[in-house]
């Protein structure tokens, strides 16, 4: 006999949510109103409502759908209670909802569930000034920054480049290399709290500090794993957490030993960043490009789609996820140059990533912001790419396209604060605007009143006054309700803004 499982949501009298998942939707109804659990979250927030469930025929898919309906926003789910598809389409992206059941029950007696011992205390004091230091000075410090001023905050940047992009928007800057034990000790004893906006720092002085009782975030234990491809590897394998086979190399003469293995990527274990330190390896002709150092040979997945999903965790163990994004890449830099959000997926693919991105980001327990790319295979698998411990470039619609953006929502971590709201307000696509080939020096922004004549059109330029070949240089984010009329001007922009010299 076919056994069926429920994923279901309460809603608690202090306005709040719960999800939960049983293969007896009575039985644990029955449960809960004889106080079998009384020290879980429903326990004092009677009554209750039983707003919405799903019957679900398979018990893996009922788990991905539980930890998915988790990670949704309030208004998300709200959206999914009223049966709202409008709206639950323009928030997530979900357009299969045929193997669902609706119903609605009211409870006046107690409903419990497992409870998230994490769970935000509301009577703590939130604070509103504290003394908060940012290491590293390039264009996500920048936009963490201009964030900052709608709170009260004292901001502090360690940059070696005292014209940074971050140098000037905040309250002190001081030089030096935040890869430097004693520069990022003496920095941050003084602070309530640090953060990174880039993962190559000194983790020893971060431990250190966190031993002192200054907030790190996140985590030194998570920026550790994930700094180090080796290390981040073999955390996906030891948490069973999907991503592509790999065999770890301590040198040239090793990856020579793994030509079976190949086509595949070659990661150089540190110091990688923004497409360098990799190599595509697709034949034995190709390993003098691979590197002398320790790294990661990982098999070569044939991508449907690359999608990035950013999660954000409070302190108290709250987690809120965003619509995944998905990302085009320039394949001659190996950098993100388009990106559309919310990626359009199928529903259960939907599922396996959203449930993939949270339980990568549970597992490293750190509070933080991450960023979790994913590829998409032919066979719709979800396999996890690499993660970031902080803001991230696929997060950049978010100041436009989303109600709580990510830079917002990591000072609501940093200040302790409730997490904002993750969903879309529309559809959004990312431009990058990237140094022209052949051109260095006083940078010249070519087509910019052109782009600026453009509705619904946000551009972002980052301070830089020097342009290179591929360097960085801003953004533009477009909002449309329309998805053609997202590419068409992400096309058009592409074309007609140049970073030049």
């Amino acid at each position: 006999m076919q056994e069926y499982y429920f994923v279901y949501i309460l809603l608690c009298n202090d306005d709040s949510y719960y999800v939960g998942l049983t293969n007896d939707l009575l039985k644990r109804f029955q449960q809960h109103i004889d106080g079998t659990f009384p020290n879980c979250y429903t326990a004092k927030r009677r009554p209750l409502l039983l707003k919405y469930y799903e019957v679900i025929p398979f018990l893996k898919e009922a788990k991905e759908r539980e930890i998915q309906l988790k990670g949704w926003s309030r208004a998300k789910k709200k959206a999914i209670i009223e049966q709202n598809f409008h709206k639950l389409q323009l928030l997530a992206q979900c357009q299969n909802m045929s193997h669902s059941k609706y119903q609605e029950f009211e409870l006046q007696n107690s409903i419990s569930a497992p409870l998230d011992t994490n769970e935000i205390n509301p009577s703590t004091p939130l604070r509103t000034s504290m003394k908060v230091g940012i290491l590293g000075g390039g264009q996500l410090g920048r936009m963490l920054l201009q964030q900052a001023a709608n709170y009260t905050v004292e901001t502090y940047v360690l940059e070696n480049d005292e014209n940074c992009p971050a140098a000037h928007l905040c309250h002190h800057f001081i030089k030096g290399n935040i890869q430097d034990f004693d520069a990022v000790y003496n920095f941050g004893k003084h602070l309530d709290a640090l953060t990174i906006e880039i993962e190559a720092v000194n983790i020893d002085a971060l431990f250190k500090l966190e031993e002192e009782g200054v907030k790190i975030f996140p985590k030194p234990s998570a920026i550790k794993i994930i700094k180090n491809k080796i290390l981040q590897k073999e955390f996906y394998k030891n948490h069973q957490i999907p991503s592509s086979d790999f065999v770890i190399t301590q040198s040239l003469v090793d990856v020579q030993q793994h030509t079976s293995f190949l086509p595949a990527v070659h990661k150089i274990g540190e110091g990688g960043y923004d497409g360098k330190g990799v190599q595509l390896l697709r034949t034995a002709t190709d390993i003098e490009k691979a590197f002398d150092a320790p790294a990661v040979l990982e098999k070569m997945v044939a991508i449907k789609k690359e999608i990035a999903i950013i999660v954000a965790m409070s302190s108290s163990g709250e987690t809120a996820i965003y619509p995944p994004a998905e990302m085009v890449v320039n394949q001659d830099l190996n950098l993100l140059d388009y990106q559309l959000s919310p990626a359009i997926l199928p529903e259960n693919v939907l599922w396996k990533a959203e449930a993939i991105a949270l339980s990568v980001v549970k597992n490293l327990q750190s509070p933080g912001l991450f960023a979790v790319e994913l590829f998409v295979n032919n066979k719709d698998e979800v396999l996890v790419n690499e993660t970031a411990p902080r803001v991230h470039n696929s997060g950049h619609h978010t100041i436009e396209a989303n109600y709580c953006s990510q830079y917002d929502m990591l000072w609501r971590i940093l200040l302790n604060f409730p997490l904002g709201n993750t969903d879309a307000i529309l559809p959004s696509a990312i431009v990058n605007l990237i140094g022209a080939d052949n051109c260095s020096g006083n940078a010249i922004y070519e087509g910019l009143n052109e782009v600026l004549k453009m509705d619904n059109v946000f551009v972002h330029l980052y301070g830089k006054t020097q342009t290179k070949p591929g360097r960085k240089m801003g953004h533009v984010t477009i909002v449309s309700k329309d998805y053609q009329d997202l590419t068409h001007k992400a096309n058009k922009i592409k074309h007609t803004l140049k970073v030049i010299a």
